[in-house]
């Protein structure tokens, strides 16, 4: 699928194609989220973080120079992961 066609799903609260795009990125993701932090915990805390984030704000994908969708993900599970290590360190 396409950018926009990805768009049209998630502006119309598509439960389905949500479903469906989690399903199909979460094993990479969630591999590279355990590298991040060491733990399986942690890695599907942050695979959670991240697909709230975009099924809150649709437009963060819309707005990123990403074409892909996987490359979106992959870069704010990686932002998501370090936003909370600069956020342990600030306490």
């Amino acid at each position: 699928m396409n950018k926009q066609e990805i768009m049209d799903h998630l502006l119309k609260r598509d439960r389905l194609y949500f479903s469906k795009l989690y399903s199909q990125h979460e094993k990479m993701l969630k591999n590279a989220a355990i590298k991040l932090t060491g733990s399986e915990i942690n890695a599907e805390n942050l695979l959670f973080i991240t697909f709230k984030k975009l099924w809150d704000s649709p437009h963060s994908f819309e707005a990123a120079n990403d074409q892909s969708i996987s490359t979106y993900l992959m870069k704010q599970v990686v932002y998501n992961h370090l936003y909370a290590r600069r956020l342990a360190k600030a306490r």
